[in-house]
């Protein structure tokens, strides 16, 4: 059980830093199309939520080794309640997973209707398409961590 639950949170702890990374990556493209673009924008929101992401996911994967080492903690203190909170909580995320996917989408469809009735070289379009760029990025990301998160989940559930 030990190395499952070490291959799961080493996978949300890889997410973690792969979302501060799109969050790099996002300020780089924002920064080379406020330089060699016109579409100051698209450029501007892009370095926006690019160094939002950053600010909340690299210190949350830099802290995520204390919640490694409390989880250890409270699984050798008590094997059999650490397995029903846990397959609680992981029951929990699986369900955030597919709400929060949803609305993603849903604000993905609404972006673009939004966009269809403006000029592609207005304000608002840049914005709306960085905007619906980063949520694709974010239903990416969920659907890497609900896979990792039902494979726990059901390895948790055989051992109860």
């Amino acid at each position: 059980m030990m190395e499952i639950m070490l291959d799961f949170l080493n996978s949300e702890k890889t997410l973690y830093l792969s979302a501060g990374i799109i969050g790099v990556v996002s300020v780089i493209v924002g920064i080379l199309f406020l330089l060699f673009s016109n579409h100051n924008s698209f450029a501007a929101t892009m370095i926006v939520i690019g160094i939002l992401e950053m600010a909340v996911m690299f210190p949350t994967y830099l802290k995520y080794q204390q919640k490694v080492d409390d989880k250890i903690s409270v699984y050798e203190n008590n094997t059999s309640d650490f397995i029903k909170i846990e397959t609680t909580a992981t029951e929990k995320a699986m369900k955030s997973f597919f709400w929060l996917k949803l609305t993603y989408g849903i604000l993905i469809v609404v972006l673009i209707l939004g966009m269809s009735f403006l000029s592609p070289k207005s304000v608002l379009f840049g914005i709306l398409m960085a905007l619906i760029l980063h949520l694709a990025l974010a239903i990416t990301i969920d659907n890497f961590g609900e896979i990792y998160t039902k494979k726990y989940l059901n390895e948790l559930t055989t051992i109860e």
